[in-house]
């Protein structure tokens, strides 16, 4: 069992909250405007600047956002405040600060009052129904981000590094989930949901033009003979909720432009891919 629990059947995901969507909806406006602020003085080609790492929601996953400026990666949780506390549980906590410690990864949160409204049943009875009945204020304007291990203050644009830094395992599976993605909806499939994390399979859910659904199991390997799709057959007997549907396999492979190396793989330096499609592995 991994640390997220026996989380097997990713299509079947919980339904995030009005609250959480809200508020992560502000969350990712906010640091977008200073991404573009800051993108528009500092960009000189398409490997600088602030770029979203991951803007998709996920399932299961140890944070919220992850964006990147030069050779860092920001991973961040939405934290509300209230009277009582905090939002961060202690478990979602530590999930954070031993993946960013594991993947080299700064964790931050970006924290939001949370109010409930007690005036607003007038207005609901008066015809507005789309009065909330909460409201959702982050903390500070600009960046708004803390750093989940010391809680300070984190600015990208001060601490960020540009020290040459080995790409993480969580950054290739992430990278390797996005060839296939795009590849299944180039092909006009519909990607119903994905997780990024290297330990849960499998990775992809997704509905063929048929009308279909299958599961894909996306692995980044190093070497052509390193991984291949027949150590996953028979992934549906170890996990029966998988059965009724088509399994597939996808491995990618990167290399870099610079030396041709599978290993010596470093952020921001441009990649090269090899990817040869989908392998059905089980035939529901």
């Amino acid at each position: 069992m991994s640390k997220y629990g026996d989380i097997q059947f990713l299509i079947d995901r919980p339904e995030p909250s009005e609250i959480f969507l809200g508020a992560r909806h502000m969350a990712g406006v906010q640091l977008q405007e200073q991404f573009s602020a800051n993108n528009d003085k500092t960009v000189k080609s398409s490997y600088d600047g602030f770029k979203w790492i991951k803007a998709e929601l996920t399932y299961p996953s140890f944070d919220n956002l992850t964006f990147a400026y030069k050779n860092s990666i920001f991973s961040v949780v939405i934290e509300l405040i209230d009277e009582k506390g905090s939002s961060m549980t202690r478990q979602q906590k530590e999930r954070l600060l031993n993946s960013c410690e594991e993947n080299n990864l700064i964790p931050c949160s970006f924290r939001l009052k949370f109010r409930e409204k007690t005036d607003n049943f007038l207005e609901k009875m008066m015809g507005n129904k789309d009065q909330l009945d909460y409201e959702l204020t982050p903390l500070e304007q600009g960046w708004n981000l803390y750093d989940v291990r010391t809680n300070q203050k984190v600015n990208p644009l001060i601490i960020a590094s540009a020290e040459k830094t080995r790409m993480s395992k969580w950054e290739l599976s992430n990278f390797a989930i996005q060839i296939v993605r795009n590849d299944i909806q180039k092909e006009g499939n519909v990607v119903l949901s994905f997780c990024d994390l290297p330990e849960v399979n499998p990775q992809i859910w997704f509905k063929n033009k048929k009308g279909e659904t299958g599961w894909v199991v996306v692995k980044h390997i190093k070497d052509s003979s390193d991984l291949d799709y027949r150590e996953w057959v028979g992934l549906e007997d170890r996990s029966p909720q998988l059965k009724p549907f088509d399994g597939y396999f996808a491995s990618v492979q990167f290399f870099s432009m610079k030396t041709n190396s599978t290993s010596d793989l470093f952020r921001g330096d441009a990649m090269s891919v090899k990817y040869k499609g989908l392998e059905r592995i089980y035939v529901s």
